[in-house]
Order: C-alpha cells, then sequence, then structure tokens
C-alpha cells in the first residue's frame, strides 16, 4: 500500500483518480478546497477508511505550505503526490482578455502546479512520484481557447523542466495530459462515447504511480478512444537540454 495525495480531489478527473488509488488498497489523502465538496466525494465512494478528506490549496506559498504542514501530521510518509488542479474554462477570444486576466488564468492553471512542486517535492519519500494532470490544448487551440493553450503548453515545460531539475534526485517528475474531453460526474449526460472516462484516468494514473520506471516520460498521455475503442496512451521523451554561457 502506498501512501498519496490527490490535489483538487473533488473535480471530474480527481474523483475518478481517488477512486482507482482507493479501490486499489492505496492510503489516500483526498484535497479540495471546499468542505462541502470533499463531504460529498467521501459519501460516494462510502467513507472508506484508507481515505482522509481535508481542506487545503496551493494557490499561493502560504496555502501550500500550510497543506504541508497538515499532510506531515497525517502521513508519516508520502508516496506520491497528484495535482489536478486548473481554472474555470470560460471560452473567449485571446484578444479580449486584458493582460490581468490572462495572467490570472497562468496563475490558476500553471503556477498553482509549481507552487504544489516548490512546497511538496521536497517531503516525497524515495522512490516518490510527483505526478500533475494537463490538458491536450497544450498542443492545439481550440476556437476561443488560445488563453488556456497558452497557459497549458507553459504547463507541459515547467513538468519537463522539473523533470530535468531532478533528475539526480531519488523520486520522479511526470504529467499525464488527457487530449480528451473527460467523461465526468459533469459531463455524463451528453459524453460522446470516444471521451476518456475519469475512471480510465485514474487508472493510467495509478499505474505511473505505482510503477514509475515502466512510464519514464516524462510528458505521458490519454486520449481519446481510437477504432479499437480503447483509449490511446502515448509517451514523449524528454527534453533536449541544450548549454549555454555568457560570453
Amino acid at each position: 500500500m502506498k501512501r498519496l495525495v490527490v490535489i483538487g480531489a473533488t473535480g471530474d478527473v480527481g474523483r475518478g483518480i481517488v477512486a482507482e488509488l482507493v479501490e486499489r488498497g492505496h492510503g489516500v489523502v483526498g484535497v479540495a478546497r471546499q468542505a462541502t465538496r470533499l463531504d460529498e466525494l467521501g459519501s460516494e465512494l462510502g467513507h472508506p477508511p484508507s481515505l482522509q478528506l481535508i481542506t487545503g490549496s496551493v494557490a499561493t506559498d502560504g496555502d501550500a505550505a500550510a497543506l504541508r504542514a497538515a499532510l506531515l501530521a497525517k502521513l508519516p510518509r508520502i508516496d506520491g503526490i497528484v495535482v489536478s488542479v486548473n481554472a474555470a474554462r470560460q471560452p473567449a477570444a485571446l484578444s479580449t482578455y486584458s493582460s490581468e486576466a490572462l495572467a490570472a488564468l497562468i496563475n490558476q492553471d500553471l503556477i498553482t502546479h509549481y507552487t504544489a512542486a516548490r512546497q511538496l517535492l521536497p517531503v516525497l519519500a524515495p522512490g516518490g512520484v510527483f505526478l500533475g494532470i494537463g490538458g491536450g490544448s497544450c498542443d492545439f487551440v481550440l476556437h476561443e481557447g488560445v488563453p488556456q493553450s497558452v497557459a497549458q503548453a507553459g504547463l507541459r515545460m515547467l513538468y519537463r523542466g522539473l523533470a530535468h531539475e531532478y533528475r539526480d534526485q531519488p523520486v520522479a517528475v511526470r504529467q499525464l495530459i488527457v487530449a480528451s474531453v473527460v467523461n465526468g460526474v459533469s459531463t455524463r449526460a451528453f459524453a460522446d462515447p470516444a471521451w476518456v472516462t475519469e475512471r480510465e484516468i485514474g487508472a493510467q494514473v495509478a499505474a505511473i504511480l505505482e510503477n514509475p520506471a515502466a512510464h519514464p516520460g516524462p510528458i505521458l498521455r490519454v486520449a481519446r478512444r481510437d477504432a479499437s475503442g480503447k483509449p490511446v496512451y502515448s509517451s514523449e521523451g524528454p527534453s533536449r537540454v541544450q548549454g549555454f554561457r555568457q560570453p
């Protein structure tokens, strides 16, 4: 049994991850900002003894430091941390965004992951995994979705950079990009059969956490179903690192 933390536990993706990890017998701490939604998640899963739920945030360094203290008070060791947080989607043309609005979106989609990594990567147990969830718009632009693409492209490079800088440490850094609309609680009524479900995402997250060496990435991807009816999994190799010195 691994002791695992899921930040953003009450979103569509987070719920699937928590449910899958609990079902596999791991000890899980689910973190979200709203206590009421955590209560709903606990009830949905039948309040298993292996699941603890705490309110917390990674919106700022102070929030993330407080979360770190709360987690260390509950767990004797942390074997894996999943960060599944993102801004609410508000479709609009990039030209309509003020500089402040774009900065706020990037803060919610990208800086939150950096804040979580900065505060929590150092407390991972040897052999642990820090795993972020990203969106497929890092590779393409949706109509009225350029701001999200900007943030998600930056998020992918953040995880590439973290994986590079932690390459000699006894922990693994990975990102799982979900290149599909998610068939989850909020979309079930109108979901396309090709969309990936939250439990399928949870299963892939569990596989990475349980055996990171089998999923070297550092950037991994799950995409909507192909002709066989199964989600498509793939991996991007490490970034090419170039040296540069000021003359």
